[in-house]
């Protein structure tokens, strides 16, 4: 009987670690995949990028459009 009740036990134990193990691995995926595909807009705006100053005296960095949607797609993002 006792064996039977850590047969149980260990059984509970297994399948309560599995359980935690895929939502953490699925998880994990989802925040990996969106960190890659917010990398890749930083590098897309990066490279294809004008600068304005502004009368104040600021300067204001600008994606050129057609040039940031291009290398979007090139990333497969849009």
């Amino acid at each position: 009987m006792k064996s039977l009740i850590n047969l149980i036990g260990f059984i509970i134990i297994s399948a309560t670690i599995v359980a935690v193990s895929f939502v953490a691995i699925n998880k994990f995926s989802t925040l990996r995949a969106e960190e890659v595909a917010n990398e890749a807009r930083f590098q897309c705006a990066q490279s294809s990028r004008y600068q304005v100053t502004q009368p104040d005296g600021s300067i204001v960095w600008y994606p050129v459009s057609d040039l940031y949607s291009k290398c979007l797609v090139e990333k497969g993002i849009q």
